[in-house]
């Protein structure tokens, strides 16, 4: 893709790839022609050829101190080929098992050194802001959009309870704050306002018209689709809503959300999937509370991100096709979007990881109970579950 050079299909964060670090083997001391030579001996000596990075004391030491610590498992490590490359696959094996299976949310962890982040944040507006701490980073990337339809699944879960569907989507929306980048339909909302209205989603069709009148001129036939009566109903109707920005105080105020024992008496008298969802969100409901305000990522970071972890529409009408592929537009002409979510700093000494790992630990056991919420309120268009 435009945005990732690698190979699409491992966007899976199973299938995460390997030690990635920036710089490139020296070329002094040596003939120009002689690289992947090997010397003249005889047929009957085993060759295996190999490249391992230079080998830098600043992350062996760090490596170790994170070995140490108890957390990582050595037998994760299959094959050692430097002391990143073995980091790489203890902290993805830790990672695999924390996320478990996931059916909604698509990310993957890369792990880079101080050369290979400030060469991917080089043409972010604010890259002169990144402070080095660590020698190594987890970046968490993901490499395109997969968007999942609430669809009709709206109306039932409306019938259960008029606040039920918001309650998922504002606790969906705070695990997106503590965690990675997560759009709700709302986002939707925002996307197309800020290309055709001005930047507000709330505003009126009088005010819509004033503003699509000097991109589609006079005639009304050319910009009545565009009007925030008709493009509510399809990106985010009210039961769909989780908040509002007051202009006046110039802050977002969310909408509340069901508590935990509203969700309980609801599970008392529902049954099938919506019950299993009251379940659900008291458990994402929990884990959000234990996590309280602050980012459980504690990133170094973070980028410009064009792909969310996972996309939850309204539906499958044009409207949401139009907002994306405006976004897309945007970055591809500034050139300044990036893949990774952000870049998270590695500590260093043994208190520090175990209260990082402690909180990542908190972060990917959040992603999986959302991505449990979001299976059940939405269904995957390709496969229509």
């Amino acid at each position: 893709m435009f945005f990732d050079p690698r190979p699409v299909d491992t966007h899976v964060a199973r299938d995460a790839v390997s030690w990635q670090p920036a710089r490139r083997a020296s070329a002094r001391r040596r003939a120009a022609d002689d690289f992947l030579t090997l010397p003249d001996v005889s047929r009957g000596v085993a060759a295996r050829p190999s490249m391992k990075w230079p080998h830098d004391p600043e992350v062996a030491k760090l490596v170790a101190t994170h070995f140490g610590s108890g957390v990582l498992k050595a037998c994760d490590v299959a094959q050692y080929a430097g002391a990143g490359d073995a980091m790489a696959q203890a902290l993805f094996g830790w990672i695999r098992r924390q996320c478990g299976t996931l059916r909604r949310l698509t990310f993957r962890p890369v792990l880079l050194d101080v050369a290979a982040v400030q060469e991917q944040i080089l043409y972010q507006d604010n890259h002169s802001e990144f402070e080095v701490t660590s020698p190594l980073y987890l970046g968490i990337e993901t490499v395109e959009d997969h968007v999942y339809m609430i669809g009709e699944r709206a109306a039932l879960l409306n019938l259960a309870h008029p606040r039920l569907l918001a309650t998922a989507l504002i606790l969906i929306n705070r695990a997106s704050f503590r965690t990675l980048v997560m759009r709700t339909p709302d986002d939707f909302l925002s996307l197309f306002a800020q290309w055709h209205w001005d930047g507000d989603p709330w505003c009126t069709d009088e005010e819509a018209i004033d503003v699509l009148k000097d991109r589609f001129g006079e005639d009304p036939e050319e910009f009545q689709h565009y009007l925030p009566s008709v493009v509510r109903e399809e990106l985010c109707t009210d039961s769909m809503m989780i908040g509002r920005f007051d202009m006046r105080r110039h802050q977002w105020r969310p909408f509340p959300a069901l508590g935990i024992e509203a969700l309980r008496r609801l599970r008392w008298i529902q049954t099938g999937w919506i019950r299993d969802l009251c379940t659900e969100l008291e458990r994402l409901t929990l884990l959000l509370t234990n996590a309280g305000r602050r980012s459980l990522f504690d990133w170094a970071f973070r980028p410009e991100m064009v792909y969310a972890a996972t996309s939850i529409a309204a539906g499958d009408g044009s409207y949401v096709g139009d907002a994306l592929d405006t976004h897309y537009e945007y970055f591809n002409s500034g050139g300044d979007g990036s893949c990774f979510h952000g870049f998270i700093a590695l500590a260093a000494s043994p208190d520090d990881i175990r209260r990082q790992y402690a909180d990542l630990s908190l972060g990917f056991s959040i992603l999986q109970q959302v991505d449990r919420v979001i299976s059940l309120i939405t269904r995957d268009p390709e496969t229509s579950r």
